[in-house]
């Protein structure tokens, strides 16, 4: 009797605890949808609800390409279009979607532009493929998949302010690229757009027709991640979907990148220096092909040109 009762204990503590499992499961996971990194996308959820409503007119989406080498206020001060970097260190195609639907809600930008880098990369909300016992558990149970969700709210401080480089990170290390200058000509092997990128590659155009949202493809100077495999790969989905695409490593002499000084990690990402060259182009690119209001003059953005003369830029 006595192990009967013991038994009995023992069912019903487990079935409490996966019912426990299943309902914080249910509150951690994010309504925005299933991303990658939790931490980095709900800060940056954070960082740009601070933003004026409706106040930015591009969003740069990708990697971290992105908020290392586009300074969004180096190209207000070139051209007077406002702009915001929506990326993050590691992030994946289902990061930066559910940052886009979610920037969307309080903006109405004319353009996003797409770094052509996260492309190719792993757009899994998981871990790699082969952590298949690891993968399950996260998806029956998101708890484990979602467990230092925590650790992206700030429950007992205030927040900061509005990100002052909307977004970009400027970094003044220089570590040369010290490969072949003609990278893009090499051939490295076979690149695919993986089936999953491709899916989340849909509902990002779905979302920008949806939206009136004109979509660019751009690949930023980067030894470290470009070749001419991966341009062919891009551009073969451009043409497919009749997106522009500009691959800045074709042309980065013109723009004056010198990989023995502009790179801050043996050409992967960009400096301060190089980044400056970069957004200069983009500015001119941007004001030349698009229809974006300058706002210099506008003193509803004012706060802009204080921001880009203080020390942080």
């Amino acid at each position: 009797m006595i192990e009967r009762i013991k038994h009995k204990k023992a069912i019903c503590l487990m079935i409490g605890f996966f019912i426990l499992l299943f309902l914080t499961s249910y509150l951690v996971s994010p309504d925005e949808g299933e991303v990658y990194d939790i931490i980095s996308t709900r800060r940056k959820i954070a960082d740009f609800q601070l933003e004026k409503e409706n106040s930015i007119d591009v969003i740069f989406a990708g990697d971290s390409l992105v908020f290392r080498d586009i300074s969004p206020l180096r190209i207000w001060e070139k051209s007077g279009i406002t702009s915001y970097d929506l990326s993050d260190g590691a992030m994946r195609l289902c990061d930066q979607y559910v940052l886009i639907k979610n920037f969307c809600r309080r903006q109405s930008p004319k353009l996003l532009v797409l770094e052509a880098d996260i492309m190719t990369k792993d757009a899994s909300p998981f871990k790699d493929d082969f952590a298949i016992p690891t993968n399950m558990i996260e998806r029956l149970f998101p708890i484990f998949h979602y467990h230092t969700f925590y650790k992206g709210f700030n429950i007992f401080g205030e927040n900061e302010g509005a990100s002052v480089t909307k977004g970009y990170q400027p970094e003044d290390t220089v570590e040369p690229y010290e490969g072949s200058p003609d990278y893009m000509t090499e051939d490295a092997g076979p690149v695919e757009i993986g089936e999953l990128n491709l899916i989340y590659l849909d509902r990002i155009v779905d979302f920008c027709g949806e939206n009136d949202i004109e979509l660019l493809l751009l690949a930023l100077p980067s030894p470290g991640n470009y070749n001419k495999e991966v341009h062919k790969a891009v551009q073969k989905w451009a043409d497919d979907n009749k997106t522009e695409f500009v691959d800045m490593n074709l042309f980065y002499e013109e723009l004056g990148i010198d990989w023995a000084s502009d790179t801050k990690d043996g050409g992967d990402h960009l400096n301060r220096s190089g980044s400056e060259k970069v957004s200069d182009y983009i500015a001119g690119y941007l004001k030349e092909n698009y229809d974006l209001p300058d706002h210099r003059d506008d003193p509803e953005y004012s706060g802009w040109k204080i921001l880009r003369a203080t020390p942080s830029e």
